[in-house]
């Protein structure tokens, strides 16, 4: 494509001819740009010389396009609305109107205590969206992200973001315990030493028994039970004994659907901030920009 004719024009004078054939005038055409009268007359100079005719002529109305002009006029006219279009397509941005699918790398654990209050709000203000959630068992899907099949990442353990990313915090979350109401040793409050002699259940996303928590205690738990899931441990705890050490927005979930006691923690394990990250291909992108502030809302 040849560049060298379009670039010799300044583009915002074609604005200023487009207002001219609406108008016939060129007062009208200068209250409309939000210019003076003077203003466009200059730039009406400058047009003359950039396409070498006079393209507007003076009449006892107003102005009239002379046969140059005429023809052009319809061609001007589209390129304008379609480059008003182009520029305004994210302003006028309608999550009702979309038709398309939002990828998330993420755990259940954002499943549970986000997607499940988001997906109804998500079916009323866009119905034609659809969410896909694949698993993210540990580092950033970098390439994923880079590639494309993945849109936005989200969890708490991820580590300094590389060049060409974004993130944002979505909330923090800290630590506490979880059994069964009638435990055959937890009744109405948890000591510790109650919870150091108790059989324990632990999340785990790379399926190692790693425990976090047994360096504070300065002795070892007895962890009968691993698993990657966040969504099956609250059957298991209303059928055992085992004792669940896990994220407090999570345990408030399972307490809603699921006869079970909640404790403070008696070790301190702190908290941890979720983190959504995405790639700059999908910065600017209205539907994307749209859904992350949707996350952003479940404080």
């Amino acid at each position: 494509m040849n560049y060298a004719h379009i670039k010799s024009i300044d583009l915002n004078l074609l604005v200023i001819a487009a207002a001219l054939f609406t108008h016939k005038n060129v007062s009208k055409a200068a209250r409309e740009l939000g210019m003076t009268q003077s203003a466009v007359s200059h730039a009406l100079a400058r047009l003359r010389l950039s396409f070498e005719d006079p393209l507007f002529v003076r009449t006892s109305k107003g102005i009239a396009p002379t046969e140059f002009a005429k023809n052009m006029e319809r061609e001007l006219l589209a390129w304008i609305h379609l480059g008003d279009q182009l520029v305004t397509r994210k302003k006028e941005f309608d999550p009702k109107s979309v038709k398309a699918r939002i990828v998330l790398a993420t755990s259940d654990y954002f499943e549970v205590t986000v997607m499940s209050r988001l997906l109804p709000i998500l079916a009323k203000e866009s119905p034609g969206l659809q969410i896909s959630i694949r698993p993210t068992l540990g580092d950033l899907p970098k390439k994923d992200l880079e590639e494309g099949r993945v849109d936005i990442a989200i969890a708490g353990h991820y580590s300094e973001m590389p060049e060409g990313f974004f993130q944002t915090k979505l909330f923090d979350d800290s630590f506490g315990v979880a059994v069964r109401k009638n435990h055959s040793r937890i009744q109405k409050s948890l000591t510790l030493e109650k919870y150091i002699e108790s059989d324990h259940a632990l999340i785990t996303l790379q399926g190692d028994f790693k425990d976090r928590v047994s360096p504070k205690l300065k002795r070892a738990r007895n962890i009968t039970y691993g698993t990657y899931s966040f969504t099956a441990l609250p059957w298991l705890l209303q059928n055992t004994d085992l004792v669940l050490t896990a994220p407090r927005r999570l345990l408030e979930r399972y307490s809603e659907f699921f006869p079970l006691q909640q404790f403070e923690c008696p070790v301190d394990l702190g908290s941890f901030t979720l983190r959504m990250v995405w790639q700059s291909q999908t910065h600017e992108n209205p539907l994307h920009q749209w859904f992350r502030t949707k996350l952003k809302e479940f404080k």
